[in-house]
């Protein structure tokens, strides 16, 4: 697809990736391990729509370290030890050795380096009058870690999120980023668009793709979609669907092109489609 022909999207993927940061090199008490099964891995080959899409983001460097999807401000955070620096894994190993986490001063410095550029491009995507929607792209684990869900619950296949309630409406004083109707319509579309897939993803649950469960969005929906004339919908994928049944002790793997491209594929249908829905609306 020509740059002529790239729709109006924004895709964006601030968890997608494997590296470490210099500043942390010999300081990590987590090995590739860990860090591979804290990233939303091969997310960028989930969604790998850079040459159909107006903008394609990624954040270069592992969640499990530095996570551009948290407030700069610990008091905002829901669990200690969650935020842009990391603490602590969602299954409860210290990231840094003893003595090795950076101190205020570094903090703000890797903060100024990589954390407030990352927004300073969501606020230009933002403020884009030509960008029409925006993709927050997500893979959860297949149950969730145990820091984050004591019960360990199997999750859905995927969920679609706008900050608001199971229905898609507004949840308390925040509002929501896309209205609740394009977001059923979103969910009612990945649903079928995978649903001739299940041959292929064993592992993940049968079900209906949800809204707003487990998750209904994070900081960058908050700090950028709110107020932003576009519609923005965070994706999370299961990644049973092609990793299986992952926990802490997952080893390593290459992708699994096989599952991964077939599920792209789905994907970008059902972006697209609501794309269209909303197009459709404006006029």
């Amino acid at each position: 697809m020509d740059s002529q022909r790239k729709l109006p999207i924004a895709i964006i993927l601030p968890h997608a990736s494997l590296e470490t940061p210099p500043e942390f090199t010999g300081r990590l008490a987590i090995d590739e391990k860990d860090i591979f099964n804290e990233a939303d891995v091969y997310t960028d080959l989930l969604f790998d729509f850079r040459e159909r899409v107006a903008h394609w983001v990624r954040f270069p460097y592992a969640r499990a370290l530095i996570d551009v999807n948290r407030p700069d401000d610990p008091a905002m955070l829901k669990r200690v030890g969650d935020g842009v620096i990391k603490d602590i894994t969602s299954y409860g190993r210290a990231v840094f050795k003893p003595d090795q986490r950076p101190d205020l001063a570094e903090e703000r410095e890797i903060i100024h380096r990589y954390w407030q550029p990352w927004h300073d491009r969501l606020d230009a995507i933002a403020s884009d009058i030509n960008v029409k929607l925006v993709i927050d792209a997500h893979s959860m684990a297949a149950r969730g870690p145990r820091k984050y869900d004591v019960m360990q619950r199997i999750r859905p296949r995927a969920c679609v999120s706008n900050l608001g309630d199971e229905s898609g409406r507004a949840n308390g004083f925040l509002g929501t980023t896309i209205d609740e109707a394009p977001l059923r319509f979103l969910g009612e579309e990945v649903e079928r668009r995978f649903r001739p897939l299940d041959i292929l993803c064993k592992e993940a649950e049968p079900g209906p793709v949800v809204l707003n469960t487990p998750y209904k969005g994070g900081w960058d929906l908050k700090a950028h979609g709110l107020e932003s004339a576009q519609p923005w919908v965070m994706i999370e994928i299961s990644r049973a669907m092609y990793i299986g049944r992952q926990d802490e002790m997952t080893p390593v793997q290459p992708p699994r092109m096989e599952r991964i491209g077939p599920l792209r594929e789905a994907l970008w249908e059902a972006i697209t489609a609501l794309y269209w829905r909303l197009e459709e609306d404006r006029f």
